[in-house]
């Protein structure tokens, strides 16, 4: 019954049965044509990928794949072609389809030409263009051109010269957003009202620019907390230091590196007393600073409160300067040519060339300099 209340009667019927083919026979030739052309543009990216810029075959798959799921309608020859047009190589063309592959897609005249050419005339070229497009994905695919305009003019104006804004990008790309600035600008306040100066944030974002690009409620905390639990004051020249070491680490990292002290018997003050005098410390990672804490407090027998007050001791390298310094002195110390009480600090403080003035050609002996070669020598073969 159903069957007979949908099927076609008449002359109507025959004309929509026929529509109906024609239709669906002009649907299905589109379709063959669309697929072919599809198939087409996706063996030539293949075969581009593997033969110019060097991706290997499943590489290439897998990125041509991401290319043709994309609703955009770009054709990928033109933007490779664009890209080889802007000076980049195809090392460069690689690393850019490699991290961002939809960008084959884009519209040259309207996304892609807009947009590199602001950056180029910036002063971004080759290696350094790269990174930047690769740093933040957004920058060519999404971001407007009229925002792109905005980050760089804002940038500028606190950086004073466009040196400055392409060394900040090339740290971090991510600057390169309307919500990254807003962020900055907040934080830029706050650090304004704590006493900082314009300077001193001009070398956050040159040095470090996620200082001025974490959120601004953690940030408020981190310093919150560097001022009441180690007590460092604001008017400190180390705290400055202290800030930055803070919000570029996680809190919970911050904790185990205390613990590690913890672990060999550091007090509180002990803690607060290395913090105040050398927070950077806390970036050791926490192998570096067992190894540093290994060696001085159990194998040398020195104390915690003499750690805390000369902190530079636990940032220096044991094969480069610490190992090799001591077994110099060693020797010297067995052919009587120094006291055995020699002071630590002093032997491992200075630079290498002041060491070497002062404890190797001091003596004016061939035999010494050799000696010293020959421990310096051992300790590169070591690595």
């Amino acid at each position: 019954m159903a069957a007979r209340l949908f099927r076609p009667h008449g002359h109507g019927a025959a004309v929509g049965q026929l529509f109906f083919i024609y239709n669906s026979k002009f649907l299905f030739q589109y379709s063959t044509i669309a697929d072919k052309t599809a198939c087409d543009q996706t063996h030539f990216l293949v075969n581009y990928l593997v033969n110019s810029l060097g991706f290997s075959r499943g590489e290439a798959i897998s990125t041509s794949t991401k290319v043709t799921r994309s609703k955009s309608t770009g054709n990928p020859q033109s933007v490779l072609n664009f890209f080889e047009k802007s000076g980049l190589d195809k090392t460069h063309i690689g690393k850019i389809v490699s991290a961002v592959p939809k960008l084959l897609v884009c519209d040259v005249d309207k996304t892609l030409k807009p947009k590199l050419d602001i950056l180029q005339q910036l002063g971004l070229f080759g290696s350094d263009l790269v990174k930047v497009i690769t740093g933040s994905v957004s920058i060519l695919k999404s971001l407007e051109v009229s925002d792109l305009e905005f980050c760089i003019s804002y940038l500028r104006k606190i950086l004073g010269s466009d040196e400055y804004v392409v060394k900040a990008i090339k740290k971090r790309a991510c600057l390169l957003s309307v919500k990254a600035c807003e962020r900055v600008r907040i934080n830029m306040l706050f650090f304004q009202s704590i006493g900082f100066t314009d300077d001193d944030i001009k070398k956050f974002i040159l040095q470090n620019p996620y200082t001025l690009l974490a959120n601004p409620e953690v940030v408020e905390e981190k310093v919150h907390r560097l001022e009441n639990e180690f007590n460092i004051s604001r008017a400190s020249g180390l705290f400055i230091h202290g800030v930055d070491v803070f919000i570029s680490m996680k809190e919970s990292t911050v904790d185990t590196k205390l613990g590690v002290l913890r672990d060999y018997g550091w007090s509180k003050w002990d803690i607060i007393k290395l913090v105040q005098l050398l927070p950077y410390c806390l970036r050791l990672s926490e192998e570096k600073l067992r190894a540093a804490l290994d060696f001085y407090m159990v194998q040398l027998g020195l104390k915690p409160a003499y750690l805390a007050s000369h902190p530079t001791l636990l940032m220096f390298s044991m094969k480069k300067r610490v190992l090799p310094r001591l077994e110099f002195m060693r020797s010297l110390v067995e052919k009587k040519l120094c006291d055995e009480d020699y002071n630590l600090y002093t032997v491992l403080l200075p630079s290498e060339q002041k060491f070497y003035q002062a404890y190797v050609l001091a003596h004016k002996m061939p035999d010494v300099c050799e000696l010293y070669n020959k421990i310096q020598q051992h300790g590169k073969d070591k690595k």
